[in-house]
């Protein structure tokens, strides 16, 4: 009876090392897909004039227009909004 219950017990640690394993594994590819803070803090943001959302200056797609500084979240944004001040 103690061997049962030993084993029972050792069997049950097993599982849980496992099922810890694969939610690490989980978290870990999901953090390749999160925003990644720059390592300096207190960055100014900026507004997306497209999709209006802020962005730290640092990571900001940087484009002159007419003389004048525009940031955007991305490369698609800043296409956009080029194509819509043709327009």
């Amino acid at each position: 009876m103690l061997i049962k219950l030993v084993i029972f017990i050792i069997f049950f640690y097993f599982l849980y090392k496992i099922v810890n394993a694969v939610k690490q594994s989980k978290i870990g590819k999901n953090e390749n897909y999160r925003f990644k803070p720059s390592s300096s803090s207190g960055e100014d943001l900026v507004e997306d004039p497209v999709c209006h959302t802020y962005v730290p200056v640092s990571q900001a797609y940087k484009k002159e227009i007419s003389g004048k500084h525009y940031y955007f979240c991305s490369k698609q944004c800043s296409e956009k909004y080029t194509v819509d001040k043709n327009n």
